[in-house]
């Protein structure tokens, strides 16, 4: 009884200590000001707005723009980026190839179009699912990049 108690205790911390690093959701008013203003000003029509906090001085807005197509942006002390994602039936085939080669037990989860300062590259976050029946966890997460010619950066 002690040991069952024992792995149940030790499973819901690591099941804590993994929720902890993810980004975690936050109402708009609990983000600086000037990123708030910032992404204001650059999306007008954007709907079903959600802000993420990445840590204590980067945050993640992800909206549907007028088209809705889904879109995010990323505001930190450093400046902004922004990110058009791209649905999985359009993921280039650099892209799929490079995972199945390198990364053959990850799958994409996201993949993205960055922009920072007029530069766009690809980026994808790839992972490893593992678990028991109903119980599973992504794990091992990475983001890979790849210039817009395909050619691959690296993670």
């Amino acid at each position: 009884m002690k040991k069952i108690f024992a792995l149940s205790a030790a499973l819901l911390l690591c099941g804590g200590v993994l929720f902890a690093q993810k980004p975690k959701s936050v109402p708009e008013k609990d983000v600086k000001v000037n990123y708030v203003k910032d992404f204001q000003r650059q999306v007008k029509d954007a709907t079903d707005i959600a802000w993420w906090q990445v840590d204590s001085l980067t945050f993640k807005v992800t909206y549907l723009d007028n088209e809705k197509s889904r879109q995010g942006m990323v505001f930190n002390n450093k400046g902004s980026e922004t990110h058009y994602y791209i649905e999985k039936q359009y993921i280039p085939a650099a892209i799929k190839d490079t995972v199945s080669h390198l990364y053959p037990k990850h799958s994409i989860q996201d993949v993205w179009v960055r922009k920072v300062r007029g530069k766009m590259t690809y980026q994808a976050e790839i992972s490893r699912k593992s678990g028991f029946l109903w119980w599973k966890k992504e794990s091992d997460i990475k983001t890979l990049s790849w210039e817009v010619d395909g050619k691959y950066i690296g993670e």
